[in-house]
């Protein structure tokens, strides 16, 4: 679940993976009969078996089963897939605003894709009876992010974000701002340590916002942070990238240079 914004959705979002060998030994006949059972045979093709275009199918199925799931609880919500970083796994990512009824909702999403393809019962009656336990749900807590009260400054990139987030604060306080800052060195508050530790992500930012007195923050905002748990505020009022480089690919399904830039 992402605390906050994420590659995937501009708020809290939940990202569901699915393995999906069977959808990919499947035969083209039995995916075809799904695809006209569920309104998507004019606008999606299966693809061979083991292929792309069979990964990009069953993403786009399984947007289309949230989609649906979320219509038959009366309500709308946008619901995007794509293929995951393994050759059997694809993605399905939602906002959220309850965890429990989030949870819920992707459990019934994964459970939709199961039944669609090793049962004949027909669609409608699925949907319905998954709406229905996700509305009996316990809907639990909201997202927690921080919501800044003064102005932020995001640092990003591959190499160099923690000297330039030094630089940045250091820049603010000579100018007679109090800052705070977080980073892979800890957090700090007008450059006195307040927690030590790699805090380039959400946590350091609740923890740098919640300093009293400040004028300002600069948050480290590292990749491992983005893609696990989401950016740690709604907004910011500067962003910074240093660079995009191949440095760390191959981490948290970041195998190429241009997915590591749209993390970015």
């Amino acid at each position: 679940m992402f605390r906050g914004p994420s590659v995937y959705c501009p708020r809290p979002a939940v990202r569901l993976t699915l393995s999906i060998p069977g959808w990919q030994r499947a035969t083209v006949e039995r995916l075809e009969a799904i695809a006209t059972q569920v309104g998507l045979a004019e606008t999606a093709q299966p693809g061979p078996r083991g292929s792309q275009q069979r990964r990009r199918f069953v993403a786009r199925l399984g947007a289309h089963v949230g989609r649906e799931l979320a219509r038959e609880l009366s309500t709308r919500l946008a619901v995007r897939s794509r293929p995951g970083s393994a050759p059997e796994q694809v993605e399905i990512a939602f906002p959220w605003r309850r965890r429990g009824t989030a949870e819920a909702f992707a459990r019934e999403i994964a459970g939709l894709l199961r039944d669609l393809l090793l049962t004949r019962r027909r669609f409608v009656r699925l949907v319905a009876d998954a709406a229905a336990r996700v509305g009996a749900a316990e809907p639990g807590p909201s997202p927690e992010l921080a919501e800044p009260h003064v102005p932020v400054i995001a640092v990003t990139g591959t190499n160099g974000k923690t000297t330039t987030v030094r630089l940045l604060a250091h820049v603010l306080r000579r100018a007679g701002f109090s800052v705070a800052y977080s980073s892979t060195d800890g957090v700090y508050h007008d450059g006195v340590l307040v927690e030590a530790g790699d805090y380039a992500g959400p946590a350091g930012a609740g923890i740098a916002l919640a300093q009293p007195g400040i004028d300002a923050v600069v948050l480290e905002t590292a990749r491992g942070g983005i893609l696990l748990q989401g950016l740690g505020t709604p907004s910011n009022d500067v962003s910074v990238v240093t660079n995009v480089s191949r440095d760390h690919l191959g981490l948290h399904g970041i195998d190429t240079l241009d997915q590591l830039a749209e993390v970015k």
